[in-house]
């Protein structure tokens, strides 16, 4: 089968996720996106100068350049969305099949039902996985894959994460998110009931405003060239979503043989042992392409995590975060799963 991926060479998660299912499936071609026109960020387009890369993407591509990107191939993937609504309707008529690793919150087809259905839907997570595949399942291919992650990109990280106790935890904020997504209100809140020796750093893109004077607590919002480096020097990460959904930082700091402290909602108790999660309550809606809920974490509960994992056998539980990673997210776990259902 020949193989396209739409790709995205911008220093997101979204680009991390195209970057890793290109580098693992070497596809025959590429559409890469420039969202720079959309989203201002800095383009990489470097990252796919060994590849049979279409990169005159603006943004949207047009009707012509959509045709000249379907000549040749079989089957191609995307992720998130196919960028324009017309798509998926010129891969069909040419006999392509097409592939969406979605994301549930910008699912398009739950809120506009009118749209033509990819021959397979991906799901990256079980967040509502049930009930894609009750709604859509009749009509299309619902399956469950996780996007992959290189486990040789971190090896740097957990060498030095496994070298000795850091008295360090990591929280990334990333780019601020509605009704704060990765839960930093409550990592700060977090400090007010934990008594541990330890530095918190969160890591993050926007301006944030945190009223804490806790002198365990730093702010770090300089931007590696390397996504990977953000993760080396820790014990754990801590990141209690309010919403879920696929989370590429939990994905790799597992990788970075880091254990990942999360809120007790679905996926992530889906993947982490449950004695690395903690109580919840729903608090709010969010209207995205659907109604999703929002839950704010027990801060006094995750102190007390904190507080407790730094009398464990540390090495012991970095070893068992790698495991965890590597079996469910790395490509030798996940590629023979993508070319099979290339190939199907």
């Amino acid at each position: 089968m020949r193989l396209g991926i739409i790709a995205r060479s911008d220093n997101t998660g979204l680009g991390n996720q195209t970057r890793e299912l290109v580098n693992m499936l070497n596809p025959d071609k590429i559409l890469l996106i420039n969202s720079r026109f959309f989203n201002q960020n800095k383009q990489h387009p470097e990252w796919y100068s060994e590849y049979n890369c279409q990169t005159t993407i603006k943004g949207f591509p047009t009707t012509n350049e959509i045709v000249e990107f379907l000549k040749d191939i079989d089957v191609v993937i995307s992720c998130e969305l196919f960028y324009n609504p017309k798509f998926v309707d010129l891969a069909k008529s040419r006999g392509i099949k097409t592939i969406l690793q979605y994301n549930y919150e910008f699912l398009d087809y739950l809120a506009n039902p009118r749209l033509t259905l990819p021959d397979v839907l991906v799901a990256p997570s079980l967040w509502n996985f049930g009930y894609v595949a009750d709604k859509f399942g009749h009509k299309t291919t619902v399956v469950h894959l996780p996007p992959p992650t290189n486990v040789s990109l971190f090896s740097k990280a957990r060498e030095i994460n496994k070298s000795k106790t850091h008295k360090r935890l990591l929280h990334i904020a990333g780019k601020a998110a509605v009704k704060d997504r990765n839960g930093t209100n409550t990592v700060i809140e977090m400090l007010n009931y934990s008594i541990g020796d330890y530095e918190l750093v969160i890591k993050t893109q926007s301006q944030l405003e945190i009223k804490s004077d806790d002198p365990r607590l730093t702010i770090d919002a300089s931007s590696p060239d390397s996504h990977q480096s953000l993760y080396e020097g820790f014990d754990a990460m801590v990141l209690p979503r309010r919403y879920a959904g696929l989370c590429l930082p939990m994905n790799e700091a597992l990788i970075s043989a880091l254990p990942v402290f999360m809120t007790d909602i679905s996926p992530n108790n889906k993947v982490l042992p449950n004695d690395w999660l903690f109580n919840s309550t729903k608090i709010d809606q969010l209207q995205t392409r659907t109604m999703l809920d929002v839950y704010d974490g027990d801060a006094k509960m995750l102190g007390k995590l904190v507080d407790d994992y730094y009398g464990l056998d540390i090495p012991k539980l970095k070893d068992k975060a790698f495991d965890i990673g590597n079996n469910n997210f790395s490509e030798d776990s996940l590629k023979e799963k993508y070319i099979k259902l290339i190939n199907s």
